[in-house]
């Protein structure tokens, strides 16, 4: 690797060519690579939905539920399933392997839909739905509603749009998103779906000799649908197509039924004269309602959600979606001037924005490196170290691209990252050609040698960084390796190229443009003046200042031969340190809050109510949201924080947010996303809401939220899961009383710590509902059978499909139902009239009614009954800190012991995801550790040296942690990643001073003689190991100014991604900075001294002179 210096000096124009060359490929690679806000991962999770209307939660689960879980469970690839057995619908969570390839997973999800097609259902028309799409994640979210007028205060209700105009609005809107370029799908959500229903009530229909089955008949058969077959005439084929199709509603009043089976037509009447009326309306009750909002609006919306194809620009396309909409609606003028299209989530300014923190970060960099190395050594100096930076950076996009990485969250982080790495080799070549020319070598020469000298030792110190990080992708797998792909694999192209450009590019600007002073008692740099004039007023007369030897030197000498008397104690200092450190008090947490424009209000009522009780809670939430929108700003302004909002009542629509895990379709739950005017106003909105929510505002005249749970939610950066999860489990069809006791105890155990709120749990309360028991002997004397009663009873309240009213490729379901009053009243049940073969018969002359209570819903774990106990934490606490403190509680070690068999507790939530992942990093740690050592040995051939070495590895963790207890930090995922930077760095200053060490012994062991160590006494060796240290002290400042100068600002106003990392990496940069300095000569020392080792054979071939 000496060549490389060599060949920059000798070919300048080619290596400036080629890297010119390369910069220019990251510019037009920068521009044109695929942006998305999270990495591109598959999601191995699909949902399989049977519903079964009118069945309870408990008979779901046996013979729905349970069948499908047992066919797919049998699938090697499944890895876990999760279900939810309701009031008449299974909801099946499949979840794949981790380890299985991105690949195979659509050919999975064709082998669960034919393990789901062959499992019998308990009725014919029962048919499961399989959704391998629930993971998809929504780019743009647009909410199409009305808005008034321009001028006018409110909407005219003359000319308010109906549900159906909005559907065809809206679905103009997707047709055009659809052909953008890039765009995979759109969906939309809360469209409103017409329905005509005939309707009747229970005692006139009782009287009737029709059925609905013989109106089924009679409907169908007015709407035909079948082919009339073809006429070949003279002319040619002719098609006929007989006439039939409904028209209007009319039509059905008009259908001409018998008033008895024997009827040969005189007694025919049309249905209207039969008592049954006929109206077209809209779903009832509607399986989703959707609002739009904001702080004077409230209108029904249709949200039309657009996801991108991978490899796509996000960026991109959310402009030319807004560009598409603004076009509908001002040029084209196909969209009417009184629809409002309004962005709700906008994943597209997320990821500008994190490009621009980037793009600030590099600038501040350069900026600080160019500031704090002026101030040091002069401007020339800081000039080529800071001009390493965007070269490394711009040269690296280019080279990434060719690795399938594009810009997202994991890139992103890793740049900045690697921006306190990449100074560190420019640093290194700079100082040491510097100190060359003052050892009186030429510019060029000074560059050279300074290069050959270190390049090994900097190759050995990038290759140990890079194995700090690689390793992640072999311990980890599946998803997880796919979400931190682009990080290891864009440090490692980042640090590569930073040495590669160290070695030539910077070698041709160091001899250029570095010039050491003429005179070194006469520094041209600011502070290195500074401190020669301090020095001159307030010597001693009389003592003399050693050539080149300023305060700093002389201190770091006294203080380094002292660490290197009482070396012990020094060892035994800095394991006190670590040890205390340790002990501190820092809390776990795998991802933190995001500081997002945007969070979720979540209202959960009991399991029983109905749509429409949750529809008017949620309005209720949505005006005490606009209530509390309006502030006061610092300068005195009326200012309002929310934007805008969208409610989806009856289920939580798409995945809009990687980490957001929409709710499947539930009548007791509404999710309101709440659009603030900023980012910071995010944590504050949601802390008042919920307080208010609880306890009202007697000064704004708000009540408090009865008989609902209102949970305001901000999002989080990591995967979807509550702070505190506590799963209690029964094998099997466990009995349920036995389990919720067992859940109430630990309910009440998370409610006992004060940091916890909205404590719940997965089952909720159980419902009243009505059992009909069937007498069989009765039920076949009268010859009606069980299915004839349960299709009556379904049809008499929630509807019977008749047939499909067609308008163009428009489709309106016809159903058959009793009228409003009658279904909302269960007290005319047992006079209800059941149909069967010989007629219509009281249901009370064969079943008996009974009202019983029962659980509203069943949740199942790996066929397993389960019920999670959950909480939301106070802000600033750690969910698994309280996890781990009610599982250690001698309430709970007392509750497990009594206990029955096949029954227990589990941890879940984010302390699972928490111990999966540290699991993971663990191998992932274990595996760099092992190619770290080997790197070290095979550098310096000596296991002495790389003991010494590794041994300050734990010298960065006491700076780290001191650093997130001060600053109240948790240790998580990002956090992290910057131990393992910080790592690089100190090992980067570690095998450097053992190679600068070496250098120095050797030098003076060739001319000593007699001493125990090559010749030199114990007092000369470590005089040697002080100046080593001497040397590597102005690199060993650059390195830690810079990159903690680069840090700062992250700190500061980074935001809650990166502030526990720069936190950790500022302290711990701090600490390690000062100890490496004086315990690695202390490590040294004992290896030497003590244990009688050499550093090296003292015939060795002399290594080259610094």
């Amino acid at each position: 690797m000496n060549y490389l210096p060599e060949f920059a000096i000798k070919r300048p124009t080619v290596v400036v060519s080629i890297v010119l060359m390369t910069v220019i490929w990251g510019v037009v690679s920068f521009m044109t690579m695929p942006r998305r806000e999270d990495p591109d991962f598959t999601i191995k999770v699909c949902v399989v939905a049977t519903r079964w209307t009118g069945a309870s939660a408990q008979k779901i689960e046996e013979l729905v539920t349970d069948p499908l879980e047992e066919a797919i469970d049998g699938l090697e690839e499944v890895k876990l399933i999760r279900s939810n057995s309701s009031n008449g619908l299974s909801t099946i969570f499949v979840e794949l392997e981790d380890a299985l390839p991105g690949n195979k997973v659509d050919d999975t999800w064709d082998k669960v839909r034919a393990r789901v097609r062959n499992v019998p259902m308990p009725e014919p028309n029962i048919t499961p739905y399989v959704n391998d799409e629930f993971t998809d994640t929504n780019i743009i979210l647009f909410a199409v509603h009305q808005k008034p007028l321009n001028g006018a205060a409110e909407i005219d209700p003359a000319y308010a749009y109906s549900p159906r105009d909005l559907d065809l609005f809206s679905e103009q809107i997707r047709d055009e998103l659809r052909l953008l370029p890039g765009v995979a799908k759109v969906d939309r959500f809360g469209v409103l779906e017409e329905a005509i229903y005939i309707e009747t009530d229970a005692g006139t229909w009782s009287k009737l000799q029709l059925t609905s089955s013989q109106l089924k008949s009679l409907v169908e058969a007015r709407n035909i649908v079948a082919p009339g077959g073809t006429i070949d005439a003279d002319d040619g084929r002719f098609y006929v197509k007989p006439g039939g199709e409904l028209d209007a509603v009319q039509e059905l009043d008009s259908i001409i039924a018998a008033l008895s089976p024997t009827d040969s037509g005189a007694n025919h009447v049309y249905l209207e004269s039969l008592g049954l009326s006929v109206r077209r309306d809209y779903l009832d009750p509607p399986p989703l309602i959707c609002r739009y909002g904001d702080n004077e609006l409230e209108q029904s919306a249709v949200v039309v959600a657009v996801t991108m194809k991978s490899g796509s620009n996000i960026i991109e396309i959310c402009d030319s979606a807004k560009a598409k909409v603004a076009q509908m609606q001002n040029v084209v003028g196909s969209l009417p001037p009184d629809l409002g299209v309004t962005i709700i989530s906008d994943q597209s300014d997320s990821v500008k924005g994190r490009i621009r923190d980037v793009i600030v970060n590099i600038i501040e960099a350069i900026l600080i490196v160019i500031v704090l190395v002026y101030l040091v050594v002069g401007f020339r100096t800081a000039a080529v170290m800071a001009a390493n930076i965007p070269f490394v950076v711009l040269s690296s996009i280019g080279v990434i691209t060719l690795f399938d990485v594009q810009l997202e969250q994991m890139s992103l982080a890793s740049m900045i990252i690697a921006l306190g790495l990449l100074v560190d080799n420019a640093v290194q070549i700079c100082d040491q050609a510097r100190t060359n020319q003052m050892a009186g070598m030429s510019p060029t020469a000074a560059a050279v040698a300074g290069a050959q000298m270190l390049g090994a030792s900097m190759l050995n110190g990038t290759l140990t960084t890079i194995a700090a990080f690689v390793p992640m992708l072999i311990a980890l797998d599946g998803a997880n390796r796919e979400f931190i792909y682009g990080l290891p694999v864009t440090l490692s192209v980042m640090l590569g190229i930073s040495w590669i450009l160290a070695m030539t590019f910077c070698v041709i600007l160091a001899a250029a443009f570095i010039r050491a002073p003429k005179d070194p008692a006469k520094p041209t740099a600011p502070i290195p003046r500074l401190m020669v004039w301090c020095a001159a007023r307030f010597r001693r007369g009389g003592r003399p200042q050693g050539e080149g030897q300023g305060i700093v030197y002389a201190t770091y000498a006294l203080l380094g031969r002292f660490a290197l008397r009482f070396k012990f104690a020094t060892i035994g200092f800095a394991v006190l340190m670590l040890i205390l450190a340790m002990r501190l008090p820092v809390g776990s947490e795998f991802f933190p809050l995001t500081e997002r424009d945007q969070f979720v209000v979540e209202i959960w009522l009991p399991e029983i109510a109905t749509i429409q009780q949750t529809d008017a809670v949620a309005k209720e939430v949505e005006a005490m949201i606009r209530e509390l929108s309006p502030y006061v700003d610092a300068e005195g302004n009326q200012r309002e924080r929310m934007a805008a909002m969208r409610t989806l009542v009856g289920g939580g629509g798409s995945r809009w947010y990687l980490s957001w895990e929409p709710e499947p379709r539930k009548p007791n739950y509404a999710e309101i996303l709440i659009h603030t005017t900023d980012g910071k106003l995010t944590h504050e909105f949601a802390e008042k809401l919920r307080a208010v929510s609880k306890r009202g505002d007697e000064q704004l005249g708000l009540q408090p939220i009865v008989g609902a749970r209102v949970v305001p939610i901000e999002l989080f950066l990591g995967p979807p899961a509550d702070p505190v999860v506590l799963r209690v489990v029964g094998d099997g069809f466990a009995d349920m009383k036995r389990l919720h006791r067992a859940a109430d105890q630990v309910k009440s155990m998370v409610e006992a710590e004060p940091e916890t709120w909205d404590v719940n749990d997965s089952w909720g309360v159980e419902g009243y509902q009505l059992q009909v028991d069937v007498d069989s002997d009765k039920a076949s004397l009268s010859r009606v059978g069980n299915s004839q009663i349960a299709e009556t009873l379904n049809a008499f309240y929630s509807g019977r499909l008749l047939t499909t009213f067609r308008e163009g490729d428009h489709q309106v379901p016809v159903y058959f139902r009793l009228r409003p009053e009658g279904r909302r009243s269960i007290a005319d049940i047992e006079s209800a009239y059941v149909e069967g073969d010989a007629g219509k018969i009281p249901l009370s002359a064969v079943a008996t009614i009974s009202a019983t209570w029962e659980p509203a819903m069943i949740d199942r774990r790996d066929m397993n009954r389960t019920i999670e106990v959950r909480s939301r934490v106070e802000p600033g606490a750690s969910g698994n800190d309280i996890t781990m403190r009610v599982m250690n509680s001698p309430e709970m070690k007392e509750l497990i012991a009594q206990l029955p068999p096949g029954f227990r507790v589990e941890i879940g939530g984010a302390m699972e995801e928490s111990m999966k992942a540290q699991g993971k990093m663990l191998k992932s740690f274990g595996l760099s550790f092992v190619v770290i050592v080997l790197l070290l040995i095979i550098q310096f051939n000596s296991l002495s040296k790389m003991l010494v070495i590794v041994g300050t590895l734990p010298l960065a963790m006491i700076g780290s942690i001191f650093g997130l207890w001060i600053t109240s930090n948790p240790l998580g995922f990002m956090p992290q990643l910057g131990v393992l930077s910080l790592f690089g760095i100190v090992l980067n200053a570690g095998i450097i001073f053992m190679e600068f060490a070496d250098i120095v012994i050797r030098e003076r062991a060739e001319k000593a003689t007699g001493g125990p160590i090559l010749g030199l006494t114990k007092a000369e060796f470590r005089d040697a190991l002080v100046e080593a240290g001497r040397q590597r002290l102005m690199p060993i400042f650059l390195t830690t100014a810079t990159t903690v100068g680069g840090l700062l600002p992250l700190a500061l106003a980074g935001g809650p991604l990166w502030e526990g990392m720069a936190w950790l990496m500022i302290y711990g940069l701090m600490v390690a900075t000062l100890l490496t300095l004086f315990v690695i000569p202390a490590l040294y020392a004992v290896v030497i001294e003590t244990f009688g080792l050499r550093p090296f054979v003292k015939d060795e071939t002399p290594a080259p002179s610094s």
